[in-house]
């Protein structure tokens, strides 16, 4: 099993700065994506419960929730590795892994989306980060849910690594196609890939056990 350093305090999910308005409705963005594709009162894994504002959705939408994390102090239900998780085959509805992958090198992507897929039923919920300069709105219609939409370009720039990640989706060597492929080697389906607007950081695939 490779050897992980703490790349994030985990004092930090809790700090005001950390948990910007952006930030907190891509939290719900995660819970609906994993309600969308997973049965009523089903069984989900998530890796990587930083905050836990997630968690605290998905458990008060009905769904029975066992958090992951290889940080003891993040405090999870159970203590592992992204790479080699530590469950039988097929013991979740849904796996999600809300921006993960990007702590680990890229050339154990595969790996760990194997894993997700091997302890995964149906579905797998995966977000990146992706940086993206532009502008994005919400247009609002009674008793539904808001839409979005967005405009600009992805920083199509070297990554170097910060301390944190080892490479994010976008950037030079890391491009959206590039990823797609290492997915599709996994096993997984892609059924859905978007950008939750407002929120220009991140990027969502949802994928489906083959």
């Amino acid at each position: 099993m490779p050897t992980r350093s703490t790349q994030l305090d985990a004092s930090t999910y809790h700090r005001r700065r950390y948990l910007s308005l952006l930030r907190t409705i891509t939290h719900w963005h995660q819970a609906n994506e994993v309600a969308q594709s997973t049965p009523d009162a089903g069984h989900v894994l998530e890796i990587g419960p930083g905050s836990g504002h997630t968690t605290w959705l998905v458990r008060n939408w009905g769904y029975r929730v066992t958090t992951l994390d290889f940080d003891r102090a993040v405090r999870p239900d159970v203590v592992g590795d992204v790479v080699r998780l530590p469950f039988d085959n097929r013991s979740f509805d849904c796996v999600l892994a809300a921006e993960v992958l990007e702590h680990i090198p890229f050339d154990e992507l595969g790996r760990a989306l194997g894993e997700l897929r091997r302890v995964s039923r149906n579905s797998v919920i995966v977000t990146l980060p992706a940086p993206f300069l532009g502008v994005s709105a919400l247009w609002n219609l009674p008793r539904r849910e808001p839409k979005g939409v967005y405009l600009g370009v992805p920083f199509v720039i070297e990554h170097r690594w910060d301390g944190e990640h080892y490479w994010e989706l976008g950037k030079r060597g890391y491009g959206i196609r590039k990823v797609k492929r290492t997915i599709a080697r996994s096993g997984l389906r892609l059924i859905k890939a978007f950008r939750p607007a407002p929120s220009l950081y991140c990027y969502f695939f949802r994928l489906a056990v083959r």
